[in-house]
C-alpha cells in the first residue's frame, strides 16, 4: 500500500498540509543559506550543486530501477526534472537581485495560477483570492526594487512553479518502479545532468564547507522538501496544494524575521493572517469531504485528479 493511502482520507487534508509547511520551510531555510555561496559561484552553479547533491541522496535512498521504467514513466519524470530545474534556477537568479520576501511571492503565482484554474465552485475560488490578497500585503511594502531582471526571473520561476504544482502529482502516474520518490530520484538527477556544465566549473574551487552547505542546500531544501510537495499533491491534487503552497510567503518571512532580523509591516502581518485562514479553510473542506477541488477537465485535462495514482 502507498503513503497516501496508508492515511484516513478525512486526515489526507492535514497530512499534506504538514508535507507542504516541512518542505517550504526546508526551501526557504535553504535558499537564506544558500545566498552565502553567491559571493563566490553564480546562481546556476550553486542551483547546479543543489541539485547534484540532492540527486546522489535521493539516488542513494530510493535505488530506482531504471530498466523498468516505460516510455510514460520516461515522459513523467523528464518533464519534471527539466522545469525543477528551470524553477530553481530562476528563483535563485531572482534572490540574488531582489528580496527573498519578494521573490518567494512572485514565484507562489504559479501555483495561484493552478489553483484558480482548478476551482468552478465560487467557495473554493475565494478561498484562492484570499490568500493571494494576503500574498499581496505581505509583498507590498516591499516592492521598491528598481531590479528588473530579478522581476523577471521570479516570473519566470512562476510559470516553472505552475508546472511543477502540476508534475508534483503526475510523478507517480507510471508503473510502480517510478512511482513516488524513485521517480522523483530519477527526475532530479536528470536536472542535474542539465546543469552539470554550470557545476562542473566550481568543483575545483570547492572548499570542504561549500560542500557541507551543497550537502545541506540538497538534502533539506530539495530532496526532502520535493518529496514531501510530491505526497502532497498525491494526498490532496494539484489545486488544494496551489491554494497550499500560498503559505511560501508566510514561512519565507518567519524565516527572515528569525535568520536575517527582518522585521515586518502591520499590512504584511494582516497578509499572513488572511493567508493562514485561507489555508486552514481548504484543509478544513479536503479533511471533512475527503475531496479534491473540483477541476476543469476541459480546460485543464492534467489535473484530472479522479484518476492521479498515489505516490509512496
Amino acid at each position: 500500500m502507498e503513503l497516501a493511502e496508508r492515511i484516513p482520507k478525512k486526515h489526507r487534508g492535514t497530512a499534506a498540509l504538514i508535507a507542504v509547511l516541512i518542505g517550504s520551510t526546508g526551501i526557504q531555510v535553504t535558499t537564506a543559506v544558500a545566498t552565502g555561496l553567491f559571493e563566490r559561484f553564480s546562481p546556476p552553479t550553486v542551483s547546479g550543486l543543489r541539485l547534484l547533491t540532492a540527486a546522489v541522496i535521493l539516488l542513494a535512498v530510493a535505488r530506482p530501477r531504471f530498466w523498468r521504467f516505460t516510455r510514460r514513466d520516461w515522459t513523467a519524470v523528464l518533464s519534471y526534472g527539466v522545469v525543477a530545474s528551470l524553477m530553481n534556477v530562476f528563483f535563485y537568479l531572482a534572490v540574488q537581485r531582489i528580496p527573498l520576501g519578494v521573490a518567494v511571492t512572485i514565484e507562489y503565482l504559479g501555483a495561484f495560477t493552478v489553483a484558480i484554474l482548478g476551482v468552478r465552485r465560487l467557495q473554493d475560488g475565494i478561498f484562492a483570492l484570499g490568500a493571494l490578497a494576503g500574498v499581496a500585503m505581505i509583498a507590498g511594502p516591499t516592492f521598491g526594487s528598481t531590479d528588473w531582471w530579478g522581476y523577471l526571473f521570479a516570473a519566470l520561476a512562476a510559470a516553472a512553479m505552475c508546472g511543477y504544482t502540476l508534475l508534483s502529482a503526475r510523478i507517480g502516474s507510471g508503473a510502480p518502479a517510478s512511482s513516488g520518490i524513485r521517480g522523483l530520484a530519477v527526475s532530479i538527477t536528470i536536472g542535474a545532468l542539465l546543469w552539470l556544465p554550470a557545476t562542473a566549473t566550481a568543483i575545483p574551487r570547492m572548499t570542504g564547507q561549500d560542500w557541507l552547505l551543497a550537502a545541506f542546500i540538497g538534502a533539506f531544501g530539495l530532496a526532502l522538501a520535493f518529496s514531501c510537495d510530491a505526497f502532497a499533491a498525491s494526498a490532496t491534487g494539484p489545486a488544494v496544494v496551489g491554494v497550499f503552497f500560498s503559505l511560501d510567503p508566510v514561512v519565507s518571512s518567519v524565516v527572515g524575521l528569525v535568520m536575517l532580523g527582518q522585521v515586518l509591516s502591520v499590512p504584511a502581518y494582516v497578509g499572513i493572517g488572511l493567508i493562514v485562514v485561507s489555508g486552514a479553510a481548504v484543509t478544513w473542506k479536503a479533511n471533512r469531504s475527503a475531496a479534491r477541488i473540483t477541476t476543469h477537465t476541459e480546460a485543464l485535462q492534467i489535473i484530472d485528479t479522479q484518476q492521479i495514482p498515489r505516490i509512496d
